[in-house]
């Protein structure tokens, strides 16, 4: 046995909707995201210069030359913060991980160097930059707690002035706050926007969506209505014509006998075959099939039509077939250029029809027990590539069985 199998169309699979985002840094432009990388480096020798030059006055030197060890470590804590935030993305389990001995270390710089507040202020940005939820909201109150620290004058003052520590603390937690709500404000809009700028790319593509299928269901309709012309012009002209040949030829072979009977009775017997052709023709053009009728039964009175004109037992079998589906049409019209080839070429004596299918595909399977053919050798007409180019176009796919002498089993899978 030879299968034949027309080629499958290509499937593009889409989604609209991508998958979830990584976190990742606050937007902010490019001189934000400038100043977030380089500011806080540059803030910690700032911060240790401040403390040296205070010193000299009223701060101890001691402690200030201890505080250059955590503000070297700093500077390297901070590098691997920027590096592990590109890899990771933001309030990653490796960051929240880090920043806590990122904190460590600005709490001792601090205790060492109250001028080291001037770098803990980063902690305000960092919170949003590297963390999320309640981790980054507890960085945000050991931020204000420590920049109130410095701000006092070191630890000693704290320990001497408790109230104004914490009215310092509460100071900075308010003004915190107060970033936070703004920054959050500013993502929500942001956010807004890029959601509306979505829904608007997603409105053009479904639009060009619909003009397409409105345009194809236009040229679907210009395509029908040429064929009904067609069908129409053929009726009208060619068959009725081919008739009226017919019934004079029969009227002069009355007439006559001999040589000149018989070479009218050939002729006779040509028209009949040319009106055949034409009324196939006619039913292959004409959409009426399918007018208040579904698939099956449309299937069912072609099977018989087609019977009853060339004389060959066939049976039909739709009883499991899904009563509707979206190429009807495009199974009719293979039904029809299948038979119409099984009684050109099969010399079949018997044919069984079948239509099935389930929820997902709808299944045409059409067998004679013809002469079949060799299909490595078969001339290339335009039957066969006719039903496959159609199964194609429609989504699916057209399967020929078929052997010299073993008949043939054309096989149609349509999506539903």
């Amino acid at each position: 046995m030879v299968t034949l199998r027309a080629p499958a169309p290509w499937r593009v699979e889409s989604s609209e909707h991508a998958g979830p985002r990584r976190p990742g840094p606050a937007r902010t432009g490019r001189l934000g995201e400038l100043l977030e990388v380089w500011l806080p480096p540059m803030l910690v020798p700032v911060s240790w210069g401040a403390g040296w030059i205070a010193s000299q006055t009223w701060l101890s030197t001691v402690h200030v030359a201890w505080s250059l060890i955590p503000a070297l470590l700093l500077l390297g804590t901070r590098w691997l913060l920027e590096r592990t935030l590109v890899g990771t993305g933001r309030g990653s389990r490796a960051l929240t991980a880090l920043y806590p001995l990122h904190l460590m270390l600005v709490a001792i710089s601090t205790l060492l160097n109250p001028m080291t507040c001037i770098y803990a202020f980063v902690g305000y940005i960092d919170s949003a930059r590297f963390l999320t939820g309640t981790t980054g909201r507890l960085v945000v109150v050991a931020t204000a707690l420590l920049c109130a620290v410095g701000q006092l004058g070191g630890i000693r003052v704290v320990v001497a002035e408790v109230w104004f520590f914490v009215a310092l603390a509460v100071v900075n937690l308010v003004v915190a706050a107060g970033m936070m709500v703004l920054a959050g404000d500013r993502e929500r809009a942001l956010d807004e926007r890029e959601q509306a700028v979505r829904e608007i790319e997603r409105m053009h593509r479904e639009n060009a969506r619909l003009q397409e299928e409105l345009l194809a269901r236009a040229r679907e309709a210009g395509v029908e209505e040429e064929r009904g012309r067609l069908s129409r012009e053929i009726h009208d002209t060619v068959a009725q014509g081919l008739v009226g040949v017919i019934r004079q030829l029969e009227a002069v072979g009355q007439g006559v006998d001999g040589a000149a009977r018989h070479r009218i009775g050939v002729a006779e017997e040509a028209a009949r075959d040319c009106l055949l052709e034409a009324r196939r023709a006619v039913e292959g053009l004409a959409p009426h099939q399918l007018s208040g009728a579904d698939a099956a039964d449309a299937l069912a009175a072609l099977v018989a039509r087609w019977a009853r004109t060339y004389r060959v037992v066939a049976t039909v079998d739709v009883d499991d077939a899904p009563r509707t589906g979206r190429h009807d049409d495009v199974l009719l019209r293979i039904a029809q250029e299948a038979l119409a080839n099984i009684a050109r070429h099969a010399g079949a004596g018997a044919v069984t029809v079948h239509l099935g299918g389930d929820a997902e595909v709808r299944v045409l399977r059409i067998e004679d027990d013809g002469r079949g053919f060799d299909a490595s050798a078969a001339p290339r007409g335009h039957g066969l590539a006719n039903m496959a180019e159609r199964a194609r176009r429609a989504g699916g796919e057209l399967e020929v069985r078929t052997a010299p002498g073993a008949g043939c089993t054309i096989t149609a899978r349509l999506p539903r």
